[in-house]
């Protein structure tokens, strides 16, 4: 099983550079993990249509046919962090070889993008700098692996 971590930016605060390598080497010690950064075009925020759908172009180009895909969006399914781990647990056994975690930019998916996932999630009803989200996605992701290890990480 490989996790793969789709997201929108090249350039990388650094504080988001140390805590993705320390999540990376956490998560990584349960399952192979891959982070791909995609670039995104450079197109000012009048264009923020034509952005999201070259954006969204992009992660589509990423997944293949056989993963199963999870794309942050904030119109997605709210959970806590144990229902989020018993949903990865049953995302797990549907034998797929790869999970696709997916954050996207300012702007956000497509319907498209939307209808390809195989599950849409909400983070929070806040809205979060993309660097930001992309961090609680790592962190949540392995908070969910600790809850279905019973690892000592999660406080109930």
């Amino acid at each position: 099983m490989v996790f793969e971590f789709l997201f929108i930016g090249g350039e990388k605060e650094s504080w988001l550079q140390q805590f993705e390598e320390d999540y990376e080497a956490k998560i990584g010690h349960h399952y192979k993990i891959k982070i791909t950064r995609l670039k995104t075009s450079r197109d000012d925020r009048s264009q923020a249509e034509a952005k999201k759908k070259s954006e969204s172009e992009l992660y589509l180009s990423k997944i293949k046919p056989t993963d199963f895909v999870i794309v942050f969006d904030e119109r997605g399914d709210a959970y806590s962090s144990v229902q989020f781990a018993k949903k990865m647990e049953q995302w797990l056994a549907r034998g797929k070889t790869r999970l696709v975690f997916c954050v996207g930019g300012a702007f956000g998916f497509t319907d498209e993008m939307r209808e390809r996932a195989d599950a849409v999630v909400s983070l929070s009803s806040f809205v979060f700098n993309h660097h930001v989200a992309q961090a609680v996605v790592l962190e949540q992701v392995y908070r969910a692996i600790a809850i279905q290890k019973n690892l000592p990480y999660h406080n109930p």
